[in-house]
């Protein structure tokens, strides 16, 4: 083959060759896609300088959600007696108190069920000063027996709702947790215009509190708390 006819074959070669890469590369391309003009388009981004350079916390979202119950468990301050919800029958306790220093309330009979009120006020002024109590050095550096009893002790009111006698009935086997209740009970019961209906059958208002007190927890096993069980019954 002469050098003339030796271009054109390979110019043809080439022209063929070129024809057909360009006809693959058209099947090869995906259909254009058909965009929903309301909807947000895809931005293709080419500039970095547009991006934040702020850090991520991938923890965040997470952490912003508090898991079921944790509201349960978050210290929202100190617990008080709530309100006055007592049942018409005896015997049935309220939650006071708070983690440190659990304790319940009750009241003891029907009569005091059924002046829930009156005995509610007297055993709730009780109960605030009791709590302060237990927490003095003196008592609070007590660690009580294991079969340490309730301490109960009849209150008797004059008609003016004034204290005029303190019973000890029946010993906790601790003298100091007798003394304390005592001393709670002479700064605690009193009560202006008492219900003339709960008075006793020897025209007074007698009173029966009882008071079980148990080491609760110590931090440095000197100190403690206490679980209380406070309760009161009218005679």
């Amino acid at each position: 083959m002469n050098r003339a006819r030796w271009h054109r074959f390979f110019a043809a070669t080439l022209l063929a060759l070129t024809i057909g890469a360009a006809g693959c590369a058209a099947d090869d391309k995906p259909p254009a896609a058909n965009p929903d003009p309301g909807q947000p388009q895809a931005k293709l981004l080419s500039d970095l300088s547009s991006v934040s350079d702020a850090s991520i916390n991938p923890l965040a979202a997470v952490n912003a959600a508090p898991a079921r119950g944790d509201a349960l468990l978050q210290d929202s301050g100190p617990v008080t007696s709530g309100p006055r919800t007592y049942q018409d029958e005896p015997g049935i306790s309220r939650t006071v108190g708070n983690e440190e220093n659990p304790g319940t309330v009750r009241l003891l009979n029907g009569k005091a069920a059924q002046f829930g009120s009156f005995s509610g006020v007297i055993l709730d002024r009780i109960y605030a000063r009791l709590i302060v109590a237990e927490r003095s050095e003196e008592i609070s550096r007590t660690r009580l027996p294991t079969d340490i009893k309730a301490v109960v002790i009849t209150a008797i009111m004059n008609k003016s709702g004034k204290l005029t006698e303190l019973i000890l009935e029946q010993h906790s086997g601790k003298a100091k947790i007798d003394q304390m209740m005592l001393d709670v009970c002479k700064k605690s019961i009193w009560y202006e215009n008492p219900p003339v209906e709960a008075l006793s059958g020897d025209g007074n208002y007698r009173l029966t509190i009882r008071l079980k007190l148990d080491n609760y927890a110590s931090s440095d096993e000197h100190h403690w708390s206490f679980t209380t069980d406070l309760g009161i019954g009218l005679g």
